[in-house]
């Protein structure tokens, strides 16, 4: 453990994993340590969004996940012990310019084996059992002081990035504050179990009453299932199947659900906190470090892997000497608003479940269809956007997306007649530049010098993804997102670039 590194990751759950993968195609060196003694048990994050989707597939494993993965289509809805309705909608089919339509579920253990696996591909594996004792930092990089195997020893490193979780060490060593509430009386039992006698087995079940909520949902491939099931305010309740068992019956008021030996099990209590700074000097936190919050919504996992995904490019520069100065005060400024909204949204989610409206309730199953047609996402609406933030310049009239948005994928045509996705085309480690000619040709070039290339978009489809017209130039930063939109003939690109790299 005393080799040097570039970048420090502590923590190894799908943040740190997603940070580690994405600095290792870019040709940063990192460690990346875990003090659990091996990889986590447990579903925990469920739900993988379009978003995080795309950010898997610029790693190379969104086909490995979907393969592993269910789309979440069949949904049934209790009042207490009644069904109040049931819905079934087919997965959306994919288009050129949005090609994950659907959010999909997959249990997070799953999740972290998919990434550790391109961890290993990219040349590096997790030091499990290794923990962060001590870190010292001065104007050239961090010294970590790593406890493993009984021994502590130095790691120096450029950069280190606390990835570890709501109790983070990291954020405690740096003395950043983590204001918030918890509320001990907000409390579930979360289990990893075989459920018998609760059909449609393809089915989320979900139970909701008066300060009380129960969700069972199927794993993917698997006749075990994730149960979360709240506990009343007040009642001693130990983690044991017993207890699992009792308040299953007591929440669906039925006595022919069977459950099997949980393969995992845990109390969960309401936190909601954010950090007061994401970053100090040299070192960062990212994911359950940063922000913690209800998992309604399922935007924990989700939250994490994109403040990876925002760190990673800007990390990667600033390592290699080419970054502006002010590049990585940027993360803290686009990704900090972000975990606040995703702190918003999941306490507004709680609070909808375990005190549902009193209406009617026709007007509640209404309700209820609505939201579940909802459920269909277009690949934009479960992210965060960076319309405000300090690389988000919009010099022309709005399109369809504008500065600030992910990029939407699309399909152009090489001079040789094949294929190619948009997405093929961010993936490259840096700026993508796309350039709309009034023939239907898009050039494109990245930033760096290489040669430009052109292709065709006969049916005109790339730039209607975007909404542009003919002569604007956008231009795609190294995470996906759309930095600047402008005139191609203007100098905004060269402008944007001087902001954003050293020179």
């Amino acid at each position: 453990m005393s080799a040097e590194a570039d970048v420090l990751i502590v923590g190894a759950g799908p943040t740190g994993l997603t940070l580690a993968c994405d600095l290792l195609r870019r040709g940063v060196t990192c460690r990346i340590i875990d003090r659990s003694p091996g990889p986590q048990e447990g579903s925990r994050g469920f739900g993988v969004k379009p978003r995080t989707l795309a950010v898997f597939d610029a790693l190379d494993i969104a086909g490995p996940v979907l393969e592993a993965a269910r789309a979440d289509g069949h949904l049934r809805v209790y009042l207490g012990t009644d069904p109040i309705h049931t819905g079934r909608r087919e997965p959306a089919t994919p288009t050129a310019d949005t090609p994950y339509p659907d959010s999909v579920s997959l249990p997070q253990w799953r999740t972290e084996a998919i990434l550790r696996a391109r961890l290993a591909e990219l040349g590096e594996k997790v030091r499990f059992g290794a923990s962060l004792a001590g870190l010292d930092q001065d104007a050239d990089g961090v010294t970590a002081t790593i406890a493993a195997d009984g021994e502590e020893r130095t790691l120096r490193t450029a950069y280190l990035v606390g990835c570890d979780g709501g109790g983070s060490t990291v954020r405690k060593l740096l003395g950043i504050g983590f204001p918030g509430r918890t509320e001990e009386d907000t409390r579930a039992l979360l289990a990893d179990v075989e459920v018998r006698g609760l059909e449609p087995r393809d089915a989320v079940h979900l139970w909701l009453g008066e300060r009380r909520m129960m969700a069972v949902r199927p794993w993917p491939g698997a006749a075990t299932s994730q149960v979360v099931v709240s506990i009343a305010p007040g009642q001693a309740v130990e983690p044991s199947v017993e207890e699992l068992t009792r308040l299953v019956a007591e929440h669906s008021g039925r006595d022919d659900i069977r459950l099997g030996t949980p393969a995992w099990l845990s109390v969960w209590r309401y936190n909601l906190r954010l950090a007061d700074r994401y970053r100090s000097g040299r070192a960062f936190l990212a994911g359950d470090a940063a922000h913690v919050h209800s998992p309604f919504g399922a935007y924990g996992m989700n939250t994490g892997v994109q403040d990876a995904y925002n760190l990673g490019w800007k990390l990667a520069l600033a390592v290699q000497g080419r970054a502006a100065p002010g590049l990585l005060d940027t993360y803290e400024a686009e990704r900090r608003p972000a975990g606040k909204a995703a702190l918003d949204a999941s306490d507004r989610g709680l609070s909808s479940a375990v005190t549902p409206p009193r209406v009617l309730r026709p007007v509640l199953r209404l309700v209820i269809g609505a939201l579940l047609s909802r459920m269909r996402s277009d690949g934009r609406d479960d992210h965060p956007t960076y319309h405000d933030g300090p690389l988000s310049v919009q010099a022309i009239r709005r399109g369809r997306v504008r500065a600030g948005d992910p990029a939407p994928d699309g399909v152009l045509t090489t001079p040789r007649g094949d294929r190619i996705h948009l997405y093929d085309l961010y993936r490259a480690p840096g700026f993508t530049t796309l350039s709309f000619d009034p023939e239907r040709r898009v050039r494109v070039e990245t930033a760096g010098g290489a040669t430009p290339d052109t292709y065709d978009d006969p049916d005109g489809t790339a730039r209607g993804a975007f909404g542009v017209r003919p002569g604007t130039t956008v231009l795609i930063r190294p995470d996906g997102y759309i930095g600047l939109v402008a005139r191609t003939s203007g100098p905004e690109r060269a402008a944007y670039l001087d902001r954003v790299l050293a020179r």
